[in-house]
């Protein structure tokens, strides 16, 4: 989706990712990381890999 929404260069105010990374290989991780690090707008993230989330610079955490 987030790809998708690049390609048409629109930007949501937000976006919400439950569990991002699941499946994905570490180029797509990568690639994942650096569209997120240029977003500009709210993101709301579930994840439970630890360095994806410090890679993307979340400024903000609630842990459950």
């Amino acid at each position: 989706m987030l790809c998708c929404l690049s390609i048409q260069n629109i930007s949501p105010d937000m976006i919400i990712l439950d569990e991002p990374t699941n499946n994905l290989d570490i180029q797509n991780i990568e690639i994942l990381t650096s569209a997120i690090n240029d977003y500009a707008g709210t993101l709301i993230v579930v994840s439970h890999d630890n360095r994806f989330l410090e890679d993307i610079n979340i400024n903000k955490t609630i842990s459950l």
